[in-house]
């Protein structure tokens, strides 16, 4: 009896862990269809389910982190990542990003350290850079004050955009006014992140929205009214739909004197992204298509403001039903429309494009904006004011997250993609940027949900003031001249001034950046010493800082010549060489046609790879060599103090003559010239690595006693 018994309920636990294994199944296959329909809210709970059932899928892992991203809860994304990656998953750089969102960029370079020896794209380059020069975005920190508004709600509001007197923007906030039935419910719950859709609405007063107070945001996860085990996907025969199977939490908040803004052809779905000619006439706006592969993507829409309504719509040649097209900028004559678009042929992620018009009105062709501006990562929100296209990325280098960029042009004429810097951008997402003149608006998820921001702009400047003595003594009434590097690490005067009869000076500079002051002594030598203009005070709304005394010694410049000049004459005299020549180098191959040049790798004593065929040459050369003169001169780079890289360039010099030396019976003599004898400027030099290796030389010359 008891033999029976053991066996049914063998088989009642074989039956139950098969049921247990179809549901968990069940909800795996679930989840991965809601995240397919970019429905992340919706698979969030079902991913979770399934793994609390015992799911070791490492894809559910990274599906869930995905989830937790796209609806903005970081602290979860980073730790169902994490997992992912360690279960074999490929996470690419989510987990450095996420670190850098949470504001913790040592961690964020750590690990983008690691991707960059596994895989050294243009990215991870990038990024890295943003989180190890982060002192570089609070630069123009001091220029913009930052309030919040009054239109913002526990939900999100983003993409604000002057319109006439008042502000356009984007919100997913549910009308506390409508009714709580299912109708209302079912047409406003958008699936992405179980909130609103998008719509428009209108604040009549843009100057009136200034406010100290801050908006909490609030997020709220999808939670089964049904048994889990019940769920299934949604069919034509289903009562329990997925709308219907999860809860949907109304906040409530003050309405704030803002009303819906309607354009022609509004739906139940999103709303958005809207952008306006300068006459106020003409707007182009992004919402919803028709469902295309089970999915809504987002296409381009064109409205004309004609007797005091918008026309209904029409939709642009650039849409395609297969990716999405959204986020439209015009510039304000109508001439050239920015947008975003998900096309894989773009630079990876999502790309920047636009299309200007014909003089007949029509479209041209689009086009890509190009690799100054798009990126593997995302570029989004483009906006165009005051002849400046702005945009948003986590490709380029920045704070974390998406931050907004500014198109600049460098000294050559050439684009380049300057962030915004603190405090308009942050650790989380910034987009959204417009300005009129000194004051805008951009928005941020800083502080959990989007919301938007109002700043003023004014560019300020601070003095820096001081005495500045030469080798200890005071020359007054003499000019002084102050450099700054450009983004190519080539120095520009950027101002000079007179020193008074005590030696004092001052210099109107931007806030936070690196400086050097120049002086020239009698004898023309330059006299260089770094500064700053951070650490400073504010009096009486002026900004200052007031440096100790500069004392910039002249006797180690002299000695640095007078060595160079006694060592020429010196060799000059021993091999009787011409004297009229600048360098060493020179005046030897004025005398032999036989050498070779060789060099080294930063702050390294043996020869780089590719000249070692040559030096090996040279070493079989000098063995059957009888009666010569072989003449070894070194140098180095300007990297480093004057007396470190005379060293460097006299070891270097004598690892040559070592080997040579034992070879033959033939003089062998060095001259270490360290940095005193550069081929390429020092300061055209310092940000190529090539021009670097060029002053980083050894010649071997080869002449008859």
């Amino acid at each position: 009896m008891n033999k029976y018994l053991y066996i049914l309920i063998f088989l009642l636990a074989i039956h139950d862990a098969n049921a247990q294994s179809r549901k968990a199944k069940k909800l795996l296959r679930n989840a991965h269809y809601e995240m397919s329909e970019l429905r992340y809210a919706y698979a969030i709970p079902l991913y979770k389910a399934y793994l609390l059932k015992g799911g070791v899928d490492s894809t559910a892992y990274k599906n869930l982190g995905e989830s937790y991203f796209k609806v903005h809860q970081y602290d979860s994304a980073l730790k169902y990542y994490q997992v992912a990656e360690n279960k074999g998953a490929s996470t690419s750089n989510k987990i450095p990003e996420l670190y850098a969102i949470l504001g913790n960029y040592n961690k964020a370079k750590a690990l983008y350290i690691s991707l960059q020896a596994e895989n050294n794209t243009l990215i991870t380059n990038s990024r890295l850079y943003g989180f190890s020069n982060f002192d570089k975005f609070l630069n123009d920190s001091l220029d913009f004050k930052i309030y919040n508004t009054n239109i913002n709600t526990p939900y999100n509001e983003y993409n604000a955009v002057p319109f006439k007197e008042g502000l356009v923007f984007e919100s997913n906030r549910v009308n506390p006014l409508l009714k709580k039935g299912k109708k209302n419910k079912k047409a406003q719950e958008f699936a992405w992140d179980g909130a609103g859709f998008s719509k428009l609405y209108f604040a009549i007063n843009r100057d009136s929205l200034k406010t100290d107070s801050i908006t909490n945001g609030f997020y709220n996860e999808k939670v089964f009214k049904f048994g889990i085990d019940d769920y299934s996907l949604n069919t034509s025969n289903d009562s329990k739909k997925i709308p219907t199977t999860y809860n949907f939490k109304r906040i409530n908040f003050l309405d704030q004197a803002t009303t819906p803004f309607l354009m022609g052809g509004e739906n139940k779905y999103n709303m958005g992204a809207i952008s306006f000619t300068q006459d106020g006439n003409t707007a182009y706006y992004t919402k919803n298509q028709q469902k295309s592969k089970g999915i809504f993507q987002l296409e381009i829409w064109e409205s004309k403001f004609i007797n005091g309504n918008w026309t209904l719509g029409t939709r642009l040649f650039i849409n395609n039903a297969n990716y999405s097209f959204f986020h439209p900028a015009i510039t304000p004559d109508g001439n050239r429309l920015y947008y975003v678009s998900d096309d894989p042929s773009g630079s990876g992620g999502t790309d920047i494009y636009f299309i200007d018009k014909n003089e007949d009105g029509s479209w041209k062709p689009t086009q890509n904006a190009g690799q100054d501006i798009n990126t593997e990562g995302d570029e989004l929100f483009p906006t165009f004011y005051d002849g400046t296209l702005y945009f948003s990325s986590n490709g380029h280098p920045g704070l974390g997250g998406l931050d907004i960029f500014k198109i600049d042009r460098d000294r050559k004429g050439g684009i380049v993609a300057k962030n915004m810097g603190y405090p308009i951008n942050s650790s989380k997402d910034d987009l959204g940027f417009s300005i009129n003149k000194t004051t805008g608006f951009f928005s941020s998820n800083r502080n959990g949900s989007d919301d938007i921001y109002q700043f003023d702009y004014l560019k300020n400047f601070l003095e820096i003031k001081g005495k500045l003595f030469e080798d200890s003594t005071c020359v007054g009434n003499k000019r002084i001249y102050l450099y700054q590097n450009d983004e190519s690490g080539v120095a520009h005067i950027v101002d000079s001034c007179m020193l008074d009869n005590d030696c004092n000076y001052h210099f109107n500079v931007r806030p936070n950046q690196s400086f050097s002051i120049v002086a020239y002594d009698f004898e023309g030598n330059q006299l260089t010493f770094p500064i700053t203009s951070n650490d400073y005070s504010k009096v009486n709304d002026t900004y200052t800082k007031s440096m100790s005394l500069i004392n910039i010694p002249l006797h180690k410049k002299v000695l640095e010549e007078r060595i160079a000049k006694e060592k020429a004459v010196q060799l000059a005299e021993e091999i009787a060489m011409p004297k009229t020549f600048k360098l060493t180098i020179d005046s030897l191959k004025a005398l032999t046609k036989d050498y070779i040049e060789l060099h080294h790798p930063f702050d390294q004593i043996y020869v780089v790879k590719d000249d070692l065929p040559g030096y090996y040459k040279i070493i079989e050369r000098v063995k059957r060599l009888k009666g010569k003169k072989i003449i070894i001169v070194s140098a180095a780079d300007c990297n480093g103090s004057f007396e470190y890289n005379e060293n460097l360039s006299e070891r270097r010099a004598k690892r040559i003559y070592t080997t040579l030396s034992k070879l033959s019976n033939n003089k062998v003599s060095i001259r270490n010239v360290g940095e005193r004898e550069l081929i390429e400027a020092c300061d055209k030099a310092n940000n190529n690595k090539a021009l670097q290796q060029v002053n980083r030389y050894s010649y071997v010359f080869i002449l008859d006693k």
